[in-house]
């Protein structure tokens, strides 16, 4: 049958496994482990200090902005990989075709 912006029409049960093999869900999953481990280096070895001074200081050529900006990318990408796995687990149960689109164009909106 037909479908509306890449899922099949509204209802139906849902088929965990069946999810879990779509590429898009397998690609959410890969890429908020990578966001995760961008935001544990950072915050685990994104700082030091030097022997004299205890003070800490951004491995990124001592720019603290270096070291917030790496940090503030991989908690947003964080969220949008959890808010975007949740609006697939989701979708299949939205029946309005217009809600749909909004979120396909939010999503390759936010991934551009």
């Amino acid at each position: 049958g037909g479908g509306a912006y890449g899922a099949a029409k509204a209802g139906g049960t849902f088929d965990l496994v069946r999810f879990v093999q779509q590429p898009q869900v397998l690609a959410r999953i890969v890429s908020a482990v990578f966001a995760l481990i961008v935001f544990a280096c950072l915050v685990g070895d994104g700082y030091t200090s030097g022997a004299e001074d205890p003070q800490l200081f951004c491995v990124f050529n001592h720019n603290e902005d270096a070291c917030r900006y790496g940090i503030g990318i991989g908690v947003l990408a964080f969220l949008a990989c959890i808010f975007f796995f949740m609006v697939d687990v989701y979708f299949p149960q939205i029946s309005n075709t217009t809600d749909r689109k909004y979120l396909v164009l939010a999503d390759l909106g936010f991934s551009g």
